[in-house]
Parts: C-alpha cells; sequence; structure tokens
C-alpha cells in the first residue's frame, strides 16, 4: 500500500488550518479506507486525516475538536467534516 505523498499532506493542513484557526499547529494522523471508486469500477484506497485540538472556550470550559479530511491517492479531497 502506497503511503500519501507529504505535499497532499501540507495541502490538508493549509486547507484546515485556513478554514479552523484554533487547529492551527495541529498535526494529522493519517490512516486509509477502502472506498468504491467514482462510478463503481472498483475499489480504491482513500486517506483520512484527523487533526485534534483541545480547545479553551470563554465560559473557561475545554473541548477536543476533531477535523477530519478524505483524501484520494491523487490529493483531490473528498470531503471535510469537524466535530462541533
Amino acid at each position: 500500500m502506497s503511503e500519501l505523498d507529504p505535499q497532499y499532506i501540507s495541502k490538508a493542513k493549509e486547507i484546515v488550518h485556513e478554514k479552523f484557526p484554533e487547529m492551527a499547529g495541529t498535526e494529522p494522523t493519517v490512516s486509509t479506507r477502502k472506498a468504491h471508486s467514482k462510478g463503481g469500477a472498483g475499489i480504491e484506497t482513500v486517506y483520512v486525516l484527523t487533526f485534534q485540538a483541545d480547545i479553551s472556550l470563554q465560559d473557561g470550559g475545554r473541548l477536543m475538536r476533531a477535523v477530519r479530511v478524505t483524501m484520494d491517492q491523487t490529493g483531490e479531497i473528498i470531503k471535510i467534516i469537524s466535530s462541533k
């Protein structure tokens, strides 16, 4: 199984840090998943980059924030989801 190109990881980090400034400075963990390819032509490997940060809230509480970026093997972002 091939590794995700570091250039694609950098791309995901830039996008996450831009959309979620509170995630700045976090490094993702990278895992792989099998998914049906577009058009149902077969199974392909997708990469899931998970960013996590412990955020301080205005009321003094804490929140564990998670942002997940799913990418294909070419570095195209398929989706981005985040916890609230």
